[in-house]
């Protein structure tokens, strides 16, 4: 990476972290966290009684509630993606933080 592009990165630490909380949190935009909780509600307000397609077509009413249940079980592992990807912003910040301060304390000794 050209020292330019390094030093902008550097000082744009808030600004990374600003980008981690942005997609768990609801700023002046909503988060996707936000949304796929949104999206995650939807499946119980669709889901079928087995007795749907009547007596004959029980096993298709069953068939959709399984679906049903891997999207939200999709859409939970897709939130706690997030939040990682969130945690990780937060420590290549905190490196860039203490790289910043050991070249500091390293000039000074110079």
């Amino acid at each position: 990476m050209p020292a330019r592009e390094s030093q902008e990165m550097a000082n744009d630490r808030p600004a990374i972290r600003a980008l981690g909380d942005a997609l768990v949190e609801d700023g002046e935009t909503r988060s996707p966290v936000s949304y796929l909780a949104e999206a995650q509600s939807f499946p119980d307000t669709i889901r079928l009684p087995w007795y749907a397609f009547g007596v004959m077509w029980f096993p298709f009413a069953i068939a959709h509630n399984k679906i049903l249940d891997d999207a939200k079980g999709s859409i939970a592992s897709d939130v706690d993606a997030l939040h990682g990807d969130r945690d990780k912003l937060y420590k290549t910040a905190g490196n860039w933080d203490a790289v910043e301060l050991e070249n500091t304390e390293n000039v000074r000794r110079i």
